[in-house]
């Protein structure tokens, strides 16, 4: 495996296992202002795995910034 496959895993697993994101945005759900909260939801999440692990930061940034894009 490369270092770009793990460092995808990394950030995939923390922001799914470790902090409660799916059932936070399952809340959001159907609510007035979803989506901005969606929005801040995410990039918060991905800051913090930014600055617990700092070496994963980029790929925190890649994966933010796809996901901007797929949902504007």
């Amino acid at each position: 495996m490369n270092g770009h496959f793990l460092r995808r895993w990394a950030v995939n697993y923390l922001r799914h296992e470790l902090i409660v994101y799916d059932g936070a945005l399952e809340e959001l759900s159907g609510r007035v202002g979803r989506a901005e909260a969606t929005r801040l939801l995410r990039r918060r999440t991905y800051e913090a795995i930014a600055r617990a692990y700092p070496r994963l930061a980029d790929e925190c940034g890649r994966q933010l910034r796809l996901r901007e894009t797929d949902a504007g």
